[in-house]
């Protein structure tokens, strides 16, 4: 009983330790696409499939100058390019869109989710702005 519970011990901080360090590690990697542009982020979390975190760097107008997508299900995995929606702006995104793409359903969720969180963001600022005048 006493090998049962030092294992379990053992694999809760491995998976603290390794959760903060994917936390740190994300964090740095928004930081430095921030000096891009601004950024919006989208994700699919997965219960049965691998979850999908699409982050695209825009510019004043919404336009999309880079993607990168990181899907899996361990913290060892890393972002990539994600190139498909280069030079369109986040507001042309669209299920359809993402169907002609061939891109999965937890894919799809990212970047329509990468979207909404945007749209609503613009939203909060637009109510913080008017409040203040």
């Amino acid at each position: 009983m006493g090998y049962f519970i030092a294992a379990a011990v053992i694999v809760w901080t491995a998976q603290t330790v390794l959760g903060f360090w994917q936390f740190k590690k994300f964090n740095n990697h928004i930081r430095d696409l921030r000096r891009e542009g601004r950024v919006a982020i989208g994700r699919a979390r997965g219960h049965f499939a691998a979850g999908v975190l699409i982050l695209f760097v825009i510019d004043d107008q919404c336009k999309i100058l880079r993607g990168e997508i990181m899907e899996g299900r361990t913290v060892f995995a890393g972002f990539k390019p994600f190139e498909n929606f280069n030079g369109l702006t986040l507001f042309e995104l669209s299920e359809n869109l993402c169907k002609t793409m061939k891109l999965s359903k937890q894919q799809t969720t990212a970047v329509l989710s990468a979207q909404q969180e945007y749209e609503s963001y613009k939203l909060m600022k637009a109510e913080e702005n008017f409040a203040t005048s």
